[in-house]
């Protein structure tokens, strides 16, 4: 008879849970081409997945710090505009999640973005229901890569084995740093090649896939 594992998840939010990442690529196109600059795939990706100051930072190859302050301030205001009217959850994500809190198992969601916009996108997608904290990057010292933020959420938690959901490298750094086995969601947002790290990769999120890593995890323990 196999042994039960009482675990526990931690989730990324922005392509994981919610499809804030679409709608960001899409804004940044927009406003990158108002400024004469064609985004390609791999500029798209290396604006993903961090925060918006280091986002914003990185049009420093093409424009200047006044021009890089205009930019911050128009895509902050462009990008809450479209999580308002546009953002929704993946069903994957939610139907794992509903999954969890049937079965009492904890979940943290773990963001780059601010507690505050996290809390926002949970409730406009109807998962804040289905989480039980939020660690965001205003709540540690370093954001992703950093282990902080899942050396705290993991803490949370307090179970003996707990799994990561990630999408991007820098949050796969920063769960593996932690300690913490990676189950990486890929949504097209990175090179696969970039997700390598994780412990498992699939297409979709799945409670099965999380049982499984949480089990295989307590096993090597």
């Amino acid at each position: 008879m196999s042994r039960v594992v009482e675990f526990g998840v931690v989730f990324d939010c922005d392509g994981v849970l919610v499809n804030t990442e679409e709608l960001g690529w899409r804004v940044w196109r927009s406003l990158a081409g108002d400024y004469g600059i064609e985004l390609t795939l791999s500029d798209l990706r290396a604006v993903t997945g961090c925060t918006d100051e280091e986002s914003v930072s990185y049009f420093g190859k093409w424009l200047d710090e006044r021009e890089l302050l205009e930019l911050g301030t128009r895509f902050a205001g462009a990008f809450a505009a479209a999580r308002r009217e546009e953002l929704c959850s993946y069903p994957d994500a939610e139907e794992t999640l509903r999954k969890l809190r049937a079965r009492g198992i904890p979940v943290v969601v773990a963001s780059n973005s601010t507690t505050s916009d996290v809390e926002a996108a949970l409730a406009r997608t109807g998962l804040a229901g289905l989480v039980d904290e939020i660690v965001g990057a205003d709540q540690v010292a370093s954001p992703k890569p950093a282990p902080d933020m899942y050396e705290r959420a993991a803490a949370g938690l307090g179970r003996d084995v707990v799994v990561a959901v990630e999408d991007s490298p820098a949050g796969i750094a920063s769960a593996r740093a932690a300690g913490l086995p990676v189950l990486a969601v890929d949504r097209g947002a990175f090179d696969p090649a970039s997700l390598v790290e994780a412990t498992v990769v699939a297409p979709v999120v799945s409670y099965l896939e999380l049982e499984a890593l949480a089990g295989a995890s307590s096993d090597r323990d």
